[in-house]
Parts: structure tokens; sequence; C-alpha cells
């Protein structure tokens, strides 16, 4: 599909959208902050999405409450980020002081999981957490893409300590939460909080790219292959609503010990470190329409293999997926919102794709998948998400349509 646009026509896709005339110097101390700050914000997420429903099952709630639970988290999302993202565009606000602000309400709400548990008060919680821990990473990782530009590292190599903290968070947690000692989750998940605040403060200041000089740096956007962008986001996250619901529910269901459970999330999360170390620059340049067209198909494959089997060694093979149905499909998306979006609306563009996909979709994904298995079984929940994962498909081929037009 790429392959019909001439490489003088791609040029100004894939030219930098900040002129080094403008840039600032960043800091090894301000790396070493970003890099802090995702491992331990990715740490708590290692935690939540695997660790949270069992949390509150322990708690007493059937299956149908924790995916209303886990959708409200997921919800969130879908207002968080662009209100966020608009914010920061026309109230000219510091995104390092309104990232510490983010970060600290999200901590304080994080330590409120710990007293005795009462549903309404429970979910009202949840949904004062959610909705600060969302609005943090989209404006991190925008403020990341600056970076990796200003800075010449690549922008994987900056999100892969991420996964990093994933990978420890969850396979420890598998170790150490599933049993009596899942009453320690919002402690663990606070403490984890408490070290993205602090990194938070050592995050650069890029306050001197301001409108006029990001008006400035490119004139190329194309605001029909953005929506169909955001459309491709949202169908990939709602496929994801199985796993990042209920994986960790149903291997307990098929007798996989806590560490087993740990051990698959790990084994995902390292494919998603491998090829973000080592082909982050690479994919980010590729025609979006044929990476996350790969990507979604190779995620349906991901949701079917895991709705007709439990086998451990399908089970392994199918978590290596991971490395396409989130890592490739974050890696592209994120650089061609950039490309695709206003020059003065980077950051707002990156808190809609924040929200169309991880909010709505995960939310739409994760409480219809969590009907389907109080009413169907965790198996026919897989099969819905194959099914959407293929329908994002139908919308790559209009995205290739203006990726021609953008050249």
């Amino acid at each position: 599909m790429g392959s019909r646009i001439r490489e003088n026509d791609k040029s100004e896709l894939y030219k930098p959208l900040i002129p080094t005339s403008i840039t600032p110097v960043i800091s090894n101390h301000s790396l070493i902050s970003i890099r802090l700050f995702y491992t331990a914000y990715f740490a708590a997420m290692g935690l939540i999405l695997p660790y949270f429903p069992v949390y509150l099952t322990d708690l007493g709630l059937n299956t149908l409450w924790v995916g209303v639970f886990i959708g409200a988290l997921a919800a969130t999302k879908i207002i968080a980020p662009p209100l966020a993202g608009l914010l920061l565009e026309y109230r000219d606000t510091n995104t390092r002081t309104f990232l510490l602000f983010t970060a600290g309400l999200a901590t304080l709400a994080s330590a409120l999981f710990i007293p005795q548990f009462d549903m309404g008060w429970m979910l009202t919680i949840v949904i004062v957490f959610g909705f600060f821990w969302a609005a943090i990473l989209p404006l991190t990782d925008g403020l990341s893409l600056v970076v990796s530009e200003i800075s010449m590292m690549s922008y994987g190599r900056l999100r892969v300590w991420g996964s990093v903290g994933f990978v420890f968070a969850s396979f420890l947690g598998g170790l150490w939460l599933v049993g009596d000692n899942i009453s320690l989750f919002p402690w663990i998940l606070t403490t984890l909080l408490i070290l993205t605040t602090i990194a938070a403060t050592g995050f650069p200041d890029l306050s001197n790219i301001d409108t006029k000089q990001k008006q400035q740096a490119s004139a190329q956007t194309n605001q029909k292959a953005l929506l169909w962008l955001l459309f491709i986001g949202f169908c990939m996250q709602a496929s994801h609503g199985a796993y990042y619901g209920f994986f960790s529910l149903y291997m307990l269901d098929a007798g996989y010990s806590g560490g087993e459970i740990g051990l698959f999330w790990v084994i995902g999360v390292l494919a998603e470190i491998v090829l973000m170390w080592y082909w982050s620059k690479r994919i980010q340049k590729a025609s979006p329409a044929w990476v996350l067209g790969i990507c979604l198909l190779l995620a349906s494959l991901r949701w079917f293999g895991l709705a007709i089997t439990t086998n451990i060694a399908a089970i392994i093979v199918l978590q290596l997926l991971h490395a396409a149905s989130f890592a490739a499909f974050h890696l592209s998306a994120v650089a061609w919102v950039r490309k695709f979006a206003k020059p003065h609306r980077q950051t707002s563009a990156q808190g809609w794709y924040s929200s169309i996909g991880f909010g709505l979709g995960s939310t739409v994904g994760i409480m219809l998948c969590g009907i389907i298995v109080e009413t169907q079984g965790y198996s026919a929940a897989f099969y819905a998400c194959t099914f959407i994962a293929l329908l994002g498909l139908l919308a790559v081929w209009k995205l290739q349509q203006h990726f021609r037009e953008a050249a």
C-alpha cells in the first residue's frame, strides 16, 4: 500500500516537526526522570490490570460488578485525556506543573482504596483516581515524543522502561498478591504512584516550544486520516476487553496458579520490550496502514487462540503476539497522530487518541466482555474480541486512502 507513494512525496510526512533552531537542551537528568516515571507508572498498571479484578473479587464482587468497576476505571480515560490537552493548549499551562498536580492527586486517591470496603465509596474513589491517572499518560507520551526529536533518542527506548516496570510488577504480583496477600494491593499501588510524582519533578521544561513555533514547524496535516486512525485505535483497544478485564480470572478458572498467571503477563511484555528497543524507529516511519493492518490481524489471531484453548504452550505463543497487538500498534499510532494532527493541536490530539482508544474502546470492550463472561463464559468473550479486531481492518483501507492524499 505505502509503496505507491513516491519517496520524495513522503519526505514531508517523515520530517521532524520541531526545527532545531527552537529546541532546548535535554539533560541526562530529564531523560532519567522520564524513564523512572514510565517505570513506576506502568508498574502501577502492572498491578491494576491483572490484579485489580482479583482484588475486587476478594472483596466479594461477582464478575458483572467487576466489569462495572473496571469499566468505570476505563471510562475515566474518555474524558480526562482530551480535557487535559485542551487545558494545556488554551490556558498555556506548563506541562511539567500539570503532570505534577495530576500525579499527586492520583496518588492521594489511590491511598483511599485502603479503608474498609463499601461499594458506593469504592466506586467513587475508583472514578476520581482514574480521572487523574488517565490524564497523565498521553501528556507524558506527547512530551516524550518531543524529547525524542530533540535528543535524537528513540521514543521506544524511553517508553520501553514502562514495559520493564510492568514486567516486574505483574510477575511479582503473581507471586505475592494472589491469595491472602491481595489486601496489600492498595498499599503497593500508592507507593508506586508516589514514585511517579517524584519522577515528574525532573521533567524538562518545554515551554519555549510555543504555539507559534509549532505552527512554523510543519504545515502538513490530514484531519480525515487522523479520524480514521482514531477509529482504528478504538477497535484495537476494544478488542483487548476480554484480555485486560478477565484474562487473569480466566486463567485462574483454568487451574493456573498466581505465579503462572504472572509469568503469562511477563511473556507478553517481554515481547513488547524487544520490539520497542530494536524496531521503534522503523515502525514509526513505516506506512501506518501496513503496520496497523498487520497488528489487527495478529490481534484477531491472538484472541481466537485464547478462545479455543487454555493449553500452556499455546498461551505462551499467543502472548508473544502482544508485541504486535500493543507495542507495534502503539508506536505507529502515536507517531502518526503527531504527523496528522494540526501543529497547534498536538497535545489534545494525543489526548483524543488516548480517549477514544484506551478510554472509550477499553470501556466498551471490558463492559461488553463482562456481560458475555457472566452469561456465556470466558471463551465467548474472546470470540467477540476476535470479531472486533477484524472490524478495524475495514477502517485501515480508508486510512490508506487519506495517507496517499497526505503525500
